[in-house]
């Protein structure tokens, strides 16, 4: 059984990096785009583009910094209907055959500093797949709960900053 093809790939080699870095900008087509919604579980990627810039990290990593540009069709979480909104999002992220398995299992205690600096995500063999970096940056820069613009929940409006206790004296005050 063969492994699947990525949906969306653009696989680079360690070898490709000179020591002054590559610059990479990454146009997708419709294919692609496609599969990138559905993997985002979004109705459509109109469009998506990325400019990065990859420089040999360490003795033989790679760091991927660089920004990504994106077209998008989301649902609202209030009125159910879909609308547009781009999406433009830094890229920085670094890859070493010592670096941190993005999968494995980890403490919560062992986070000491959340505002340190990630460690290296882990290197497996020699090629990294900007593709993938793309994709998940892109997921990572989504509203988990979208709003179209204008869209109001009931409520929003006068008591919407009040405490649920305000709200409540506000109804005993009316009452005496």
């Amino acid at each position: 059984m063969t492994n699947p093809t990525p949906h969306f790939s653009r696989p680079v080699h360690l070898r490709e990096i000179p020591a002054t870095g590559r610059h990479f900008v990454i146009e997708t087509n419709e294919e692609e785009r496609k599969a990138v919604a559905r993997q985002l579980g979004i109705p459509d990627v109109a469009a998506l583009t990325a400019k990065l810039h990859v420089t040999p990290f360490r003795k033989d990593g790679l760091a991927v910094e660089g920004s990504l540009h994106a077209l998008i069709t989301q649902i609202c979480v209030v009125t159910a209907e879909a609308f547009e909104s781009k999406v433009e999002a830094p890229v920085d992220i670094r890859f070493s055959p010592d670096g941190q398995d993005p999968n494995a299992e980890f403490d919560l205690a062992e986070l000491n500093d959340p505002e340190a600096e990630d460690p290296p995500d882990l290197l497996t063999g020699d090629t990294i797949d900007l593709g993938a970096v793309v994709s998940e940056f892109l997921a990572l820069a989504l509203d988990p709960y979208p709003r179209k613009p204008g869209a109001t929940f009931e409520g929003d409006g006068d008591e919407a900053g009040l405490s649920p206790f305000a709200a409540l004296n506000r109804l005993k005050d009316k009452d005496s």
